[in-house]
């Protein structure tokens, strides 16, 4: 009967430990959801290695709020069709939907943009 209750408390404590790591753990990871910002493109700003310019899309909504993504080589970029494009063939004018995160440095990434017109 001893040797069960010792056992049974043995368990039990390193269950505790289990989930107390795994309880940390998830508080300190930032929750990365993906968002959608649909607008009119302001600018584009195509990748410059030489001066170290990224690629970049400005967007504009009807609110008149301003956002600018990061435009990475894991980005997918759609025209109207669905049809995979790139990103030197969006326009200043075009409506787009972006799929984005924000990484921590407050980045706004872009996931996917997808031409609407």
């Amino acid at each position: 009967m001893k040797k069960s209750i010792i056992a049974l408390l043995s368990i039990l404590f390193l269950f505790s430990i289990v989930m107390y790591n795994f309880a940390l753990q998830k508080a300190t990871q930032k929750v990365t959801s993906t968002k959608i910002f649909m607008g009119t493109v302001d600018s584009v700003t195509l990748a410059d290695p030489t001066t170290g310019t990224k690629s970049e899309i400005v967007v504009v909504d009807k609110k008149n709020t301003k956002m600018t993504f990061l435009v990475t080589s894991t980005t997918t970029i759609y025209d109207a069709k669905g049809s995979a494009i790139t990103l030197d063939k969006i326009q200043k004018g075009n409506e787009v939907n972006v799929k984005y995160t924000t990484t921590p440095e407050n980045v706004n990434e872009a996931k996917s943009i997808k031409v609407i017109k």
